[in-house]
This record gives structure tokens, C-alpha cells and sequence, in this order.
């Protein structure tokens, strides 16, 4: 993960924990999520690691008649958090509508993030609601319309008050620096060093609402979405399949638990089951070759989904042509990529080294044990944890067990043995829980 997503990630977990405040994770894309840019939601969505966006070259405005602009975002007010990265940064409120951060710790004390959030106005929105009328046969209008896609309004953005170089020195995440590690190119130098510099007004979080079309022209943004409202009028496309999508904005802290994502979890793994053997391991053989290189991730997600979208077949690399996969096994991969993707890269290695270790059982109960125990608790602690879960590890699989899990945030020490539970890292542990259910699968099934 690099530098600008942990600290676009720890701003959301701190400003709004368990919320529909999105992080931004991509620096170079950071124009394109503005107040009033339309964005998509990646198809296969959940509750649990979050709902995912992605760009496009439009605003709200683009698609409306010309007329008068809006009036500019106000700032919302102001706001104060604490320990937003990795646990060792403390913030301070400044001024009302500003928050600094300073570093301390593994942090360069000479940097400092100055935030403010602006927002869409009720009333701003309510004028041009009235005045403009969406341009009936715009092109990209009629191609997200032909494609069944839902559209998202960037209503709310946390963005940069002047540019900022963010500098970090020392261990590396996750601490690790291990001899072994390093033909996986982990990153484990005690003088690791990294810097990424901030422009100014780059919007590091955002929250959006869903755009309704009603008829030829009108358009709305609700306030309140369900997952069955769709922006396009239903019935325009019949007999088109879509998948159901959940935002994160509609549950809060509705979830039963961890029994609500093992079922998620364990619905997407039947469908992957279902494939024949010569499906898994092309599946398998494909994956891997993937693991550790984010880009060729999302790739191949963006290449399932506009399948989807257009309703043909896909070959995945090394799947053979007579290999079929049906629209329910394309939502699964969709699903499990989704849950990659919020791994590190280092952590994607690791899952190959714990592959080859032959010891994903062993790590998949780890994480199905300390979740069951903790999914709910809402503070950070320090439990004892089961020996017989680390004691059929050597040593050298027990690291690996430890610096897997110990870059989603579970911190494990040999003394004791006991754990130290974060509810900010549930997330990312919910991404390496179904990362490791397709994984065991697979491996299991070669």
C-alpha cells in the first residue's frame, strides 16, 4: 500500500469510522473526484472492506443544459482527530474551518497536513435542480444508460489547504526485515525512507450520492438510497441481469457480526466451488502470477466487469478457451479481486509464500478466530491468544503468519501468546479473511 493511500485511509477511519466518508486511492486521479464529478461504483461492492469508485471525464454539470453555475462548495466546519497514522500521529484543531496534523514518531516532524472539508450547499443544489435540465441525448448519458450503470455525485470532499510533503523514515510497515523476505522485494530497511509530496486542494476523501434520472430530462439526488434504486428508469433494458451492490453508507453498524461476513464470504467461494477442476486451477494459475502487482489486478477487474457489461465470455491467462465462466463465477472473481486489491502488495507475496508453505489453514483460523472473538469490540485491547493456532508453525512459517496478518493490523506476539485487537484495521482484515477462504479453496481443489 503506498504512502498516499495509508493516509488517505487513516483520515477516513479518524473523520468518520465505519462511514460512508470513501478514501481516495489514487493521487494522480485526485481532479476527477471534485464536487459534482460523476463517478461509478465498482459492480461488486461490500459492507465490510467498502464500497469502491472510479473516475469518469464527467461532472454533473457536463451532462446538464447550459445555464448559470452553481455557487462554490462551503466549508462545512470544523473538525479534530488523533492518532491518524499508523497510531503515531496526534492531531490538533487550528482554526474552525482547519485541522493540522503533525507527525511525530515514524514521522518527519516537518510534516504537517492541513485539511478542510467543503460540501455541496442544500440550497446551491436545489437552484440548479430547478434551472438545469439534463441534455437528453448526451453520448455518455446514453452509454451509461445502455450499460445499466448507476451514476454518484461527489456532494463532499476532505481536500489539502496548502501543498505538503508527508515524509517517513525508519522501519518500514510492518516492521519486518528478514533475510528471506527479500527476493519477495518487501520492503524491511531500518533506514527505509519515503516521501510524497500533497498539491494543493487535492482531495484526499469524498462522499457522493446516487444521481436518479427521472424520464426524458429530470433528474434528482435523494438524500437516502437503497441498493434497489437504480439512476436510469427500470425497464428500459428488460431481462438484463444486475448485480446487487451494498454501501457501506447503508448499513453502519446495522451488521450482525462476524457470522454475517462468513456467510458473504462463504456464498462468493460456492460460486468459484462450482467451476470445474480445470476451471480452479487455471483460476489459481492466473492469480498468482498476479499477486504483488496491483495494476494487473485491477486490469483484470476492469476486463470482468466490462464482460459483464457487454455480456460476453472472458479467457482469463492461462484458462482454457472451453473453460466457461458464467455470470454468478464472474461476480465471485469480481468479489475476491475487490478484496485483494485492499491488500498491500507485500501482503499479496506473502499469500504466494504461505501458498508454497502449504499453511493457509493455518492462517485462515487465525483470522476466523480472532474475529469471531472481537469482530464487535470498539476498543483497542491486548487478548491472549489459543497456542494451538501458532504451534504447528516453524519458525520460519510463524513469521510469515506474523507479517501476513501483521499488515492488516493484527499484531501478534509469540510472548504470552497474545494478540493486540485495532477496530480500525477491521476492514482490511475482512479483505485478508476472504482473501484466504478463495485461496485455501483453490489451492485445495489443485
Amino acid at each position: 500500500m503506498t504512502m498516499f493511500e495509508n493516509v488517505t485511509r487513516a483520515l477516513a477511519r479518524q473523520l468518520n469510522p465505519r462511514g460512508d466518508l470513501t478514501p481516495l486511492d489514487s493521487l494522480i486521479d485526485f481532479k476527477r473526484f471534485h464536487p459534482f464529478c460523476l463517478v461509478l461504483r465498482k459492480r461488486k461492492s461490500t459492507l465490510f472492506w467498502g464500497a469502491r469508485y472510479v473516475r469518469t471525464d464527467y461532472t454533473l454539470l457536463d451532462v446538464l443544459e447550459p445555464g448559470s453555475s452553481p455557487s462554490d462548495p462551503t466549508d462545512t466546519g470544523s473538525f479534530g482527530f488523533k492518532n491518524m497514522l499508523d497510531a503515531r500521529v496526534e492531531g490538533e484543531v487550528d482554526v474552525p474551518k482547519t485541522v493540522k496534523v503533525t507527525g511525530t514518531a515514524g514521522l518527519s516532524r516537518n510534516s504537517t497536513l492541513e485539511v478542510q472539508t467543503l460540501s455541496v450547499a442544500p440550497k446551491a443544489l436545489e437552484t440548479l435542480q430547478g434551472e438545469r435540465k439534463l441534455v437528453a441525448d448526451h453520448p455518455f448519458l446514453k452509454e451509461m444508460r445502455d450499460r445499466g450503470e448507476n451514476l454518484y455525485v461527489v456532494m463532499e470532499v476532505v481536500e489539502t489547504v496548502q501543498e505538503v510533503t508527508l515524509e517517513r523514515a525508519g522501519k518500514a510497515e510492518g516492521c519486518f526485515s528478514l533475510p528471506f523476505f527479500a527476493p519477495l522485494g518487501l520492503q524491511g530497511s531500518v533506514d527505509h525512507k519515503e516521501a510524497v509530496t500533497i498539491p494543493k486542494g487535492c482531495v484526499l476523501a469524498f462522499r457522493v450520492r446516487q444521481l436518479m434520472v427521472k424520464g426524458k430530462d429530470e433528474w434528482d439526488i435523494p438524500h437516502i438510497c437503497n441498493d434497489n434504486m437504480q439512476t436510469f428508469p427500470p425497464g428500459e433494458k428488460p431481462g438484463e441481469e444486475k448485480f446487487i451492490l451494498i454501501q457501506a453508507s447503508d448499513v453502519g453498524d446495522v451488521h450482525e457480526g462476524f457470522k454475517t461476513l462468513k456467510e458473504e464470504v462463504q456464498r462468493e467461494t460456492q460460486e468459484v466451488d462450482r467451476l470445474s477442476r480445470v476451471g480452479q486451477s487455471s483460476l489459481l494459475s492466473s492469480l498468482s502470477k498476479l499477486l504483488g502487482k496491483k495494476k494487473e489486478l485491477q486490469d483484470l477487474e476492469l476486463e470482468l466487469e466490462g464482460a459483464l457489461d457487454k455480456g460476453r465470455e472472458v479467457t482469463l491467462e492461462a484458462l482454457p478457451k472451453d473453460v466457461l465462466l458464467s455470470k454468478e463465477a464472474m461476480g465471485a472473481i469480481l468479489y475476491f479481486l475487490g478484496a485483494l486489491t485492499e491488500l498491500s502488495e507485500a501482503q499479496q507475496k506473502l499469500l504466494v509464500k504461505s501458498m508454497d508453505k502449504k499453511i493457509l489453514p493455518v492462517q485462515l483460523k487465525l483470522v476466523e478466530s480472532t474475529m469471531e472473538q472481537n469482530f464487535l469490540q470498539d476498543k483497542e485491547s491486548v487478548f491472549p491468544l489459543r497456542p494451538e493456532l501458532l504451534s504447528s508453525l516453524g519458525e520460519e512459517e510463524l513469521t510469515l503468519t506474523e507479517a501476513l496478518v501483521g499488515l492488516s493490523g493484527l499484531e501478534v506476539q509469540r510472548s504470552g501468546p497474545q494478540y493486540t485487537w485495532d477496530p480500525d484495521t477491521l476492514p482490511r482484515l475482512c479483505a485478508l479473511y476472504a482473501s484466504l477462504s478463495l485461496f485455501q479453496l483453490l489451492t485445495k481443489a489443485s
